[in-house]
């Protein structure tokens, strides 16, 4: 008897080997051939038509499941040839997708009818046996791998391992592809927000007899919140604004556009400037959420009597520079917009004599920091206005941006910088 059992026992070695060997060999090409391509929908019919033959189904399914919604995203099925098999796609229904996002483990079913999990879920009939395995990232599932009608009898533990190693070792690599291919379509909307916001901005600066403007702005990333423009007025008058909407990114820079769009109706209608700033902000309440918000500097300048009207809603104080010297800061106005539903803006002048200067920046110019985290400031700001006072409008924009650079240096910029100079011709 106990050369009987010896016998039986190296038999049965024998088996396990082979089958290991089997299963190695599955696993190797599988590796070799995902790590082929880097497309999802490639590597998910790679793992179903190889886990088909591993496990011997009828059918095998990949079901993504979404990581926000924790709902089911796309199936991949592949049906054997067997004439029997063609044209049934099965998939999880929602008592295994609930089943598996709870419990997050394989299940193993051979009898759905009698099963005491099972025999109450809505199954299809001709369904004789499933195995469910999650397909797991950081303790997370991604998805359900799904082997349906074990061809040659009842699904095995052997093959539940197998096909639970094929998902740990498809897991990974699904979600990069996954990732991947989010970032290409985020990178693409990315782009496009850019072309978009690049046409919001004027193309050209203002010809205004008698007056020198220029503006720009630099965005920290590919899009900003920062703002400006210059908007011809009926009777020799012009409209000149900066903004700086709060946030960063693709949501700050859809505010962004969306109070250019506002402002430019309301600075068509001929509205004042107090009374522009007042319906931005309640629009802009109205439209956003509580921590969304605008600084604004607006004004109308009267090229006739030189006066320039202004609201200056929460923004940077333009500097109003003298002839000879002396400085005025504008910053009658008001709260930031989008803040408070009511708000009383409030109006206020600048007569602009022969030789005089206004400088509209946002608050990226003095708040640009460097490598020691100084920050730029106010007081380098003057000296240039100062000393560069007589350089033309466009050149003392591109003078600013290019000292707020080059303090910043190899330091990244958190937040967008954005310059208009209006200067009053001799």
């Amino acid at each position: 008897m106990a050369i009987f059992g010896d016998k039986n026992t190296h038999n049965d070695e024998v088996e396990r080997l082979k089958r290991a060997v089997a299963e190695l060999s599955v696993l190797n090409d599988l590796a070799r051939a995902i790590s082929l391509s880097q497309d999802a929908d490639e590597i998910i019919r790679i793992i179903v038509s190889r886990s088909v033959k591993a496990v011997g189904a009828e059918e095998v399914s990949i079901t993504m499941i979404d990581a926000e919604e924790a709902d089911l995203g796309n199936t991949r099925i592949f049906i054997t040839p067997d004439k029997n098999a063609r044209g049934r796609h099965r998939s999880l229904n929602t008592e295994i997708k609930g089943c598996m996002l709870h419990e997050k483990r394989a299940l193993m079913i051979n009898d759905p009818a009698n099963d005491p999990v099972a025999r109450n879920w809505q199954i299809p009939p001709d369904t004789r046996n499933f195995l469910c395995v999650p397909l797991m990232v950081r303790a997370g599932i991604i998805g359900v791998l799904t082997a349906f009608n074990k061809i040659d009898g009842d699904f095995s533990p052997d093959d539940q391992r197998l096909l639970s190693i094929i998902a740990t070792q498809s897991a990974q690599v699904l979600e990069k592809a996954r990732i991947d291919k989010m970032t290409g379509v985020m990178e693409e909307e990315i782009r496009v927000a850019e072309l978009i916001q690049n046409a919001l901005l004027p193309k050209g600066f203002p010809d205004i007899p008698g007056f020198d403007v220029a503006g720009a702005s630099l965005a920290a990333g590919h899009v900003g919140g920062d703002y400006f423009d210059f908007i011809p007025l009926p009777d020799k008058r012009w409209a000149f604004a900066v903004g700086d909407v709060s946030g960063k990114g693709i949501p700050a820079s859809l505010l962004m556009a969306n109070l250019q769009a506002t402002l430019r109706s309301l600075v068509l209608q001929g509205s004042s400037c107090h009374h522009c700033m007042t319906q931005c902000n309640q629009l802009l309440f109205m439209s956003t959420t509580a921590d969304r918000f605008a600084t604004l500097f607006y004004s109308r300048l009267d090229t006739r009597s030189n006066v320039l009207t202004y609201c200056n809603a929460g923004h940077e104080r333009p500097y109003h520079l003298a002839r000879d010297g002396k400085i005025n800061r504008l910053s009658v106005g008001g709260l930031a917009v989008g803040i408070l539903e009511h708000f009383d803006y409030q109006d206020d002048i600048a007569i602009l004599q022969p030789g005089d200067m206004v400088v509209i920046f946002s608050d990226g110019v003095t708040d640009m920091i460097n490598a020691r985290e100084e920050a730029f400031g106010e007081e380098r700001l003057e000296k240039i206005l100062h000393a560069s006072r007589d350089l033309p409008a466009s050149d003392l924009v591109d003078l600013i941006i290019h000292e707020v650079q080059g303090h910043a240096g190899k330091t990244p910029a958190f937040d967008d910088v954005t310059v208009m100079v209006i200067k009053k011709d001799l």
